[in-house]
């Protein structure tokens, strides 16, 4: 009691146990529709799941400004790998939280695969591969003006993000992204089998 007005103390609302969450993992070329299949995957779900980018990390402004020229600053041998393994490592800190999680992005490398198949071998992940035709991840590029043009064909033809093991699911969106596919990727999720195709190296295993 303070000047004769009480107080009540606040708790943290705790909800109840019900283990790690489920991830469905989008892989897919810049522009290929992993975000609107994301946002239209989370609405069709019967249950609540995050969605999760790298997208959204930089878009909070949590990187520093950009500089090629070498040292500390330096984006691709310095920022950008520390960057994309803090957020490798972040997936498994929301699952283990209890989350869901929908999480689009791109395996630029077989190591980052290899990666995420280690950290996340004991969760429940569905690997979706995002395909779409070349020509009009170049026509999208251009009418987002966001990308860097020909950054999707990149990822395809020369990172060859495809090609790294297979997918428990594939869809095209050369098309679009109608409901009906976000409709079938969660019919592909809710009858899934484990192991999923994601799975560590044989030398991580032994």
């Amino acid at each position: 009691m303070l000047d004769g007005v009480r107080h009540a103390v606040r708790v943290e609302p705790v909800p109840p146990s019900r283990g790690p969450g489920r991830i469905i993992l989008l892989n897919g070329a810049s522009s290929s529709g992993k975000s609107t299949i994301a946002t239209t995957l989370r609405d069709v779900l019967d249950e609540p799941f995050l969605h999760v980018s790298s997208d959204h990390f930089v878009a909070a402004g949590m990187l520093p400004p950009r500089r090629d020229s070498g040292g500390p600053f330096d984006w691709w041998r310095q920022v950008r790998p520390r960057f994309f393994a803090s957020f490798h490592r972040c997936l498994p800190a929301l699952a283990y939280a209890g989350n869901d999680l929908i999480v689009e992005h791109v395996i630029e490398f077989r190591s980052w695969r290899d990666e995420l198949a280690v950290l996340l071998a004991d969760l429940d992940v569905f690997l979706v591969g995002v395909h779409c035709r070349l020509d009009v991840l170049d026509r999208r590029e251009q009418v987002r003006g966001d990308r860097r043009i020909g950054e999707g064909r990149t990822h395809v033809e020369v990172d060859r993000i495809h090609t790294f093991g297979p997918y428990d699911f594939e869809v095209d969106t050369t098309s679009g992204v109608p409901i009906e596919l976000a409709e079938s990727i969660r019919t592909a999720w809710q009858h899934r089998t484990r192991p999923g195709a994601l799975r560590p190296p044989r030398a991580a295993i032994g």
